[in-house]
């Protein structure tokens, strides 16, 4: 019986290894290459052999295994930048505030400012990177001598943030002489300014304020006839405004629910209702929101799984895996922030897929995840569930490694491998 023990652990190690060999083999000669990890030349090899689900989407939802990467930010900035100049996409939707549309729509479409401040329109610090900015740099030269409607559009899609909506509120009221009473404003500014807090305010406390905001939204509605057409622009624009303060009225009161990305999702239907039923998105998020399937296990249903009982196939989930490099972490003392550090990851964690993808030959891989899945030899290996690396704004702590587990084959269309990352280019910690 010992012997037998013994033995177990032994044939297990051989069939996993056998495995992996299996699977890096598939890999090496079936993988789509992705030249480099830069944004600055367009993915030549991928566009050779595009899989038909990616030609035919019209949103295409690319993740990242991390928030602060160069790596990611730069490959997903060179699929943009493809999927806008030979597949028609406009609009880029990212894991950001409402709040930021303004002003980096008025730059990206010729307006005054610089490539220096322009990052300051993001109230996620995550995307204050030189390697963002630099897209938005392309965006701009892009758009140059373009009619509105032929122009690259940003918008935000996340329900985070609250500050200003209620003095936009407050001007729109003054403007426009709608009468809204004091109490009902006074509410807004209780909404907007609320902390956004580990612990969240009571339910009971949204359940007093969206009452007070549905108020303001039906008084709202009723001037809305004697505007003129002029000023539907600014009308459809405060309405959406109120819209983000609505939302985050019900996230600040509880932020851990699933209404997050429930809210994401609303917000990508109504900028696509409101762009045309022949527009096309690319949404920049974390692989926990583009992910198409969701997690059971989590109680979380995804902002892409929603796309994807929505769009069917019109919805395509690219996912971010990475082997080893640098990663940025966020540094806390006696609970609150201290800076931040980057931590070397020398090599994938035991168990994960990373671990065997770092065999592979390439530096830089995508893996046509319907490709995989039709291979009796290597379906089994995108068929079960392993760890992942899933890091958020805090980055990534060795001493807590922040993992989930998934099966990738179910939850992403496409997946692309990095062996080596690094931080991306920030000025100053955030």
């Amino acid at each position: 019986m010992k012997k037998l023990l013994l033995i177990i652990p032994f044939f297990i190690f051989l069939v996993s290894a056998a495995q992996d060999k299996a699977v890096v083999a598939w890999l090496n000669a079936n993988a789509i290459p992705v030249e480099d990890a830069t944004q600055t030349t367009l993915p030549t090899a991928f566009a050779n052999a595009l899989p038909q689900k990616f030609t035919d989407a019209r949103v295409f939802g690319f993740g990242e295994a991390t928030h602060h990467t160069k790596e990611f930010f730069d490959l997903k900035a060179k699929f943009f930048k493809y999927l806008v100049e030979k597949q028609g996409v406009t609009l880029f939707l990212m894991e950001e505030s409402y709040q930021a549309e303004e002003g980096i729509n008025r730059w990206v479409s010729g307006g005054e400012g610089n490539i220096n401040t322009i990052k300051q329109n993001f109230l996620h610090g995550i995307w204050r990177a030189k390697e963002v900015v630099e897209l938005l740099q392309w965006m701009r030269d892009y758009n140059t001598g373009k009619l509105r409607e032929k122009q690259l559009r940003f918008y935000g899609m996340d329900d985070q943030f609250g500050q200003g909506l209620n003095t936009k509120l407050r001007a729109y009221n003054t403007k426009y002489t709608i009468g809204i009473p004091e109490n009902l404003l006074a509410a807004a500014d209780s909404c907007a300014n609320a902390p956004l807090e580990a612990g969240g305010l009571k339910k009971q406390w949204s359940d007093r304020m969206l009452p007070k905001l549905k108020q303001i939204r039906q008084l709202l509605e009723n001037q809305s006839g004697r505007l003129s057409a002029a000023d539907a622009g600014e009308y459809y624009d405060q309405m959406r405004s109120l819209t983000y303060l609505e939302d985050y009225t019900v996230h600040v009161a509880l932020p851990y629910a699933d209404s997050r990305d429930k809210d994401m999702y609303n917000n990508v239907l109504r900028i696509l209702e409101h762009e045309g039923p022949q527009s096309k998105a690319f949404i920049w998020a974390h692989n926990t929101h583009i992910d198409k399937k969701g997690y059971a296990d989590y109680n979380m249903h995804s902002l892409g799984s929603r796309l994807k009982e929505h769009f069917s196939d019109g919805y395509y989930s690219v996912g971010f895996d990475f082997g080893k490099g640098k990663l940025f972490g966020t540094v806390y003392k006696n609970g609150k922030y201290n800076g931040w550090k980057i931590h070397t990851l020398e090599a994938p964690y035991e168990k994960t897929a990373a671990h065997t993808y770092l065999q592979v030959k390439r530096d830089v891989f995508f893996i046509d995840m319907q490709t995989a899945l039709a291979n009796k030899g290597v379906a089994a290996f995108f068929n079960t569930k392993m760890k992942q690396l899933g890091l958020g704004g805090p980055g990534f702590d060795p001493a807590e490694p922040a993992f989930y587990k998934i099966k990738q084959g179910e939850h992403f269309d496409g997946l692309i491998f990095v062996k080596t990352v690094s931080e991306a280019t920030y000025e100053f910690a955030f």
